[in-house]
């Protein structure tokens, strides 16, 4: 059911934690699929060490020149062959035991082109914050939803169904921040069918060394802010004249 995607640039102090969480679920019937972007440090290692461990998964490790996260996914995206692609960080980790499991039980109940759930944010110490994405569960799309263009654009709470995305002809850009931005607000523009839970499913891991703890990394999210304005004035445009 579940093709998970996992891109690695030099992420030894997380991988490791990030696949515990992930061959510990109750839930084992997933396709693996961790794309090493070019890593300098020990990441390929670790992940050797785990597809030893684990040889019984359907579990693949892909190394790549160092392109950047968009390019990654977008390697994994073409090896994908389960019927939902779901992107995970390599420094975060899922929720609990049975977060796939509930994924999984969703997706088969509601079959949407795209589904979206909570997350928790932790630093292990002192920040702890629930990402709510909705306080209701609900089907929707762009059209009876417009602000879901400004709302949490991150790719690892929102599986997608690959046939959906495959026949769509969209992929991830080569932009080093807000590729996820541009990439799910081109999917909702074409996507009939979106839900959304307020399960949490996922641990989202803050720490110094990530690309979103630097504000010289924002300086161009007025350029994505704009691409995000934009296209909800598409979505109202085309509401209007239903």
């Amino acid at each position: 059911m579940l093709s998970i995607i996992i891109p690695v640039y030099n992420g030894e102090k997380f991988i490791a934690k990030c696949l515990d969480s992930i061959f510990s679920q109750t839930y084992c019937d997933f396709q693996l699929i961790v794309v090493n972007d070019g890593s300098q440090d020990k990441s390929l290692e670790i992940l050797n060490s785990y597809k030893e461990k684990y040889n019984n998964y359907d579990f693949e490790i892909i190394s790549t020149e160092n392109k950047g996260h968009g390019s990654a996914r977008n390697t994994g995206i073409e090896k994908s062959n389960r019927e939902y692609i779901w992107f995970i960080d390599c420094d975060d980790l899922l929720y609990n035991e049975h977060a796939f499991q509930g994924v999984v039980d969703d997706l088969v109940k509601k079959d949407p082109d795209i589904y979206i759930f909570s997350a928790f944010e932790t630093d292990f110490k002192r920040r702890n914050k629930v990402w709510a994405y909705s306080l209701k569960n609900k089907m929707t799309n762009i059209n009876k939803s417009p602000f879901l263009v400004f709302k949490q654009n991150w790719s690892w709470n929102k599986p997608i169904k690959r046939s959906f995305l495959i026949s769509s002809g969209l992929r991830f850009s080569n932009e080093k921040m807000f590729e996820d931005t541009y990439f799910y607000v081109k999917l909702y523009m074409v996507a009939k069918t979106i839900y959304i839970s307020n399960k949490i499913r996922y641990i989202y891991v803050k720490h110094d060394e990530a690309l979103t703890s630097s504000l010289s990394n924002f300086s161009s999210y007025p350029k994505a802010l704009l691409f995000e304005f934009n296209a909800f004035i598409k979505a109202l445009l085309r509401l209007n004249k239903k």
